[in-house]
C-alpha cells in the first residue's frame, strides 16, 4: 500500500460508493494497473542498457570464408569482419598507423576484436582506445585509411560489427565482453602475439 499511495492520489484510494455499482471498482482497477505500469518500473528502469545513445545496432554476417591468401582481398564490409586473409595474423595491441586488413582479419579468426577509428578522432578518445588495448588481450586498435569508415569508431569481430559515434555508455565494454575470444570466431584462443606488426 505505501507504494500505491505514493503513486496514486488519495482520493482514488477511497472506497467507492455502493450506489454506483461496479463501475467505480472497474475504473479504479484500470487506473491502478496503469499506475503500477508507470510507477512500478523500479527494476526495469535501473537495468543497464546494452547499447549507448551513440551506438548503432550490431550487424552480424554468416558464411565467411577462411582461406589463407598472399594477395589483397576485396572485402564487402568496411572494415572487414572475416573472409579470406593473410597467412600470418596481426599482433594485438594499439597501432598509431593503419594495419593491413588481411592480417587483422586473421586476428579476428583467433577471437580478437579490431577497433578502427577515423584518423581525425579526438586525442582523448584515441588514448582511451589505447588504454583499452593495453588492459585487454585480443584487442587490436588502429586508425582506418581504407575508405570511409561508417562511424568515428567501429568495433569488428569475426562475423559481427558495431559502429560507435562516441565512447560514452557501455557499448564498447559490452561488445568486448560478448566477442573477445568468443566461440563465434573460428579459432578462439589461437595466438594474437608472435605474428606481424609491433604495437605501441
Amino acid at each position: 500500500m505505501p507504494f500505491i499511495s505514493r503513486c496514486l492520489p488519495f482520493t482514488l484510494l477511497r472506497r467507492p460508493s455502493r450506489r454506483h455499482g461496479l463501475r467505480p471498482v472497474v475504473a479504479l482497477a484500470a487506473v491502478v494497473t496503469l499506475v503500477l505500469v508507470a510507477c512500478g518500473g523500479d527494476d526495469a528502469s535501473d537495468a543497464p542498457s546494452s547499447t549507448s545513445a551513440g551506438a548503432g545496432e550490431v550487424q552480424t554476417f554468416d558464411d565467411l570464408s577462411q582461406t589463407h591468401t598472399e594477395g589483397p582481398v576485396d572485402y564487402p564490409q568496411t572494415p572487414p569482419v572475416g573472409g579470406d586473409h593473410a597467412p600470418v595474423w596481426q599482433n594485438c595491441g594499439f597501432y598509431n598507423d593503419p594495419v593491413p586488413s588481411e592480417s587483422a582479419v586473421h586476428s579476428l579468426e583467433h577471437g580478437a576484436v579490431w577497433i578502427t577509428y577515423r584518423p581525425g578522432l579526438d586525442r582523448a578518445s584515441v588514448e582511451a582506445l589505447a588504454a583499452t588495448a593495453g588492459l585487454r588481450s585480443y584487442v587490436l586498435v588502429s586508425p582506418w585509411d581504407g575508405g570511409d569508415l561508417p562511424a568515428p569508431v567501429v568495433l569488428s569481430a569475426w562475423g559481427a560489427q558495431l559502429p560507435l559515434e562516441d565512447l560514452d555508455g557501455p557499448a564498447l565494454d559490452d561488445f568486448l565482453s560478448t566477442y573477445l575470444e568468443a566461440a563465434t570466431s573460428p579459432e578462439p584462443g589461437a595466438p594474437c602475439t608472435r605474428g606481424e606488426g609491433v604495437p605501441r
